[in-house]
């Protein structure tokens, strides 16, 4: 089937596309190669649909997805120079970015090595790690609203803060940032790997953190001060090694992952009137 000569896939497992390995099929699968792509289907399509991005952050139904998933492809991601910036495209890896910034000794971004996730869904999310978030380094973005207009907007008309962007209505198509001679870029790179592996648990599949931090103390502290590590329903399993994170331990289901984030949820308010706030993304 095809959309304005655009391939529409149906039976697309989500499982295959999100980082914790969970979720269902879903009933309109998109993926925009270019510009005209994108355009046609935002055009042809509800503007009430999902955007699919690295999947890192992302809990899904197992059950049928009925609302539209669009994923950007192949022209959106690419690296280039640009008037002193380095201009990324929205589906560009992470780990491209780094490996670029390793080559031509580019510091700026070097504390976010080891995130698993897109350059656009980094900048919607306002990544941080260590003390620094990447809208530190950003100049300005592409975006395109859902309704298919396009802009550009400068660093100072987004709103950024904590795990928060306004840019998470909108479509991001490509970002330039301002990055800078990184010294001795291959010892800061592993440094902060070596401490993102020594914390987080790799070792199965995961949505990465689970819980945004309060205010005075960390979500994994507060999991832990409960001794809730190990608490499993299922296939699914609160880290023994980072107590923020929920892994899959083979054949974990939506549900599970939900009674375990309930858990949470009730026994840090009950004992410390905390309401945890969910980092993760949902589609239900």
């Amino acid at each position: 089937m095809s959309l304005g000569g655009i391939k529409l896939d149906k039976k697309i497992s989500l499982s295959n596309y999100t980082s914790i390995k969970i979720g269902g099929e879903a009933k309109y699968f998109y993926i925009a190669d270019n510009f005209n792509d994108l355009g046609n289907i935002i055009s042809n399509i509800d503007s009430d649909f999902y955007l699919l991005g690295k999947g890192s952050n992302l809990l899904v139904t197992d059950n049928l997805v009925k609302k539209p998933v669009v994923k950007l492809g192949r022209d959106f991601s690419y690296l280039r120079e640009k008037e002193n910036l380095l201009e990324i495209g929205a589906s560009t890896p992470l780990s491209f970015l780094i490996k670029y910034c390793l080559e031509n000794n580019l510091s700026g971004v070097d504390n976010l090595v080891g995130i698993p996730a897109t350059i656009g869904g980094l900048i919607a999310m306002n990544a941080s790690s260590f003390g620094q978030s990447i809208s530190s380094a950003l100049v300005e973005v592409d975006v395109m609203d859902k309704r298919g207009g396009i802009k550009t907007l400068k660093r100072e008309e987004i709103t950024f803060k904590y795990r928060f962007s306004s840019l998470q209505e909108d479509i991001i198509l490509a970002a330039r940032l301002k990055l800078f001679s990184g010294g001795n870029l291959k010892l800061k790179l592993s440094e902060f790997l070596s401490e993102r592996l020594s914390r987080q648990d790799f070792n199965f599949p995961s949505c990465g953190s689970v819980f945004k931090n309060s205010l005075e103390f960390s979500a994994g502290f507060l999991i832990d001060s409960l001794q809730l590590k190990g608490l499993r329903r299922g296939d699914a399993q609160i880290s023994q090694r980072h107590a923020n994170f929920i892994i899959n331990l083979g054949a974990a289901k939506y549900n599970d992952v939900d009674y375990l984030i309930q858990k949470i949820k009730d026994q840090i308010y009950k004992k410390y009137s905390i309401i945890l706030q969910e980092e993760i993304k949902r589609w239900e």
